[in-house]
C-alpha cells in the first residue's frame, strides 16, 4: 500500500517537521508528502496517511479526500478545531480507534461516542543516543537566556524552533534533521518551551526540562516524566535548582513503537525493526 506523511505549508514551527521525521523512521518503504492543512484537495492514487500532530490551521478543510485512508496516531485537535470537526463524527468513527496525543483530545472524541485512546506521540520513539557528548552544552530552545544567571549559562547555545516563513519545505525538513542531530551529539542539558523539542530530546536520553505552557495539549510530557518548571527573570531562575534527570521511559517507548508499527502493518506498510 502507498503511504504518505504530513508536510506543512502553513507553519513556521519546525516541531511539526520533527513529528513527521518521528514517523518516517518507522517506515521501511518510499513515502510521499501531503499537506496537513489541505488534505481535502488530495487527488492522487489511494494512499494511507498517518495523522500525527496538531490539527489544524484550516479546520474548514476537513475531512480529508476520499482517496486518503487515515491512521490516527498521536492526533491532537484544539477545542476550537473540535467545534469544526464535530460534524465529522461519523468520519472519525469509521477510522477508529483514534490514537490521540493527549487525554484532552481523547476525551473530546469519546464524548462523541468515538473509540479513542491516548497513543502518545511518535516523537517519544527516537532512539536513545549511544554515547554522551565529549563537551556537553546547555541548549536553550525558545527559552529566554536572561532568565538564568550569567555564570550558569556560560557557553550556552540558544536555538529557536521557529523558522522564516519563506523557507522551502525541503529546507525545513533538513533543518529539523540537523537540529535533532545537534541535540543528540552536543546537548548535555536542554531547557525548552517546546514540547516537540522536549519529547525527542528526552527520548534520546538527554536531560530535559520543559518550561512551556501547561494545558491539555502539553500534558503528554507527563507520560514520560519530563520535569516542568516556570522560569523567570526577576529573580533569575537557578539552573542548579531545576529538577533535572536523565529520562528513562523505555517501557513507554516500546509500547508506543509497537502500537504505531502494528497500525502501519495492518495497512500493509513495511516497517523497520525498532531501535531504542
Amino acid at each position: 500500500m502507498k503511504i504518505a506523511l504530513l508536510d506543512y505549508s502553513n507553519t513556521v514551527n519546525i516541531g511539526d517537521n520533527i513529528q513527521t521525521l518521528a514517523v518516517a523512521q518507522h517506515v521501511d518503504q518510499a513515502y510521499d508528502l501531503v499537506d496537513r492543512d489541505f488534505l481535502h484537495a488530495y487527488s492522487g492514487e489511494p494512499v494511507v496517511v498517518v495523522m500525527n500532530g496538531w490539527f489544524t490551521h484550516e479546520p474548514q478543510n476537513w475531512p480529508p479526500s476520499p482517496a486518503i485512508t487515515p491512521i490516527f496516531f498521536g492526533f491532537h485537535m484544539t477545542p476550537d478545531a473540535a467545534e469544526a470537526y464535530r460534524h465529522s463524527r461519523d468520519y472519525f468513527a469509521r477510522f477508529a480507534p483514534i490514537g490521540c496525543r493527549d487525554k484532552a483530545t481523547a476525551e473530546i472524541l469519546k464524548s462523541w461516542d468515538v473509540d479513542a485512546y491516548v497513543s502518545g506521540c511518535a516523537t517519544m520513539t527516537f532512539p536513545t543516543r549511544s554515547e554522551e557528548p565529549r563537551q556537553p552544552k546547555l541548549v536553550l530552545v525558545d527559552q529566554p537566556f536572561k532568565h538564568f544567571l550569567s555564570g550558569e549559562r556560560r557557553g550556552h547555545v540558544s536555538i529557536s524552533h521557529e523558522v522564516p516563513s519563506y523557507m522551502s519545505r525541503a529546507t525545513k525538513f533538513q533543518v529539523a534533521k540537523d537540529m535533532l542531530e545537534f541535540y543528540r551529539d552536543h546537548a548535555g542539558m536542554v531547557v525548552t518551551s517546546r514540547i516537540h523539542c522536549a519529547m525527542p530530546c528526552a527520548a534520546m536520553g538527554i536531560p530535559t526540562v520543559y518550561t512551556g505552557i501547561q494545558e491539555g495539549r502539553t500534558k503528554v510530557i507527563d507520560m514520560i516524566g519530563i520535569p516542568s518548571a516556570q522560569t523567570k527573570r526577576f529573580p533569575r531562575t537557578r539552573l542548579a535548582e531545576l529538577s533535572v534527570k536523565a529520562p528513562n521511559f523505555e517501557d513507554v517507548k516500546a509500547r508506543v513503537i509497537a502500537d504505531l508499527q502494528a497500525r502501519l502493518g495492518a495497512h500493509g506498510i513495511r516497517t523497520r525493526r525498532a531501535v531504542t
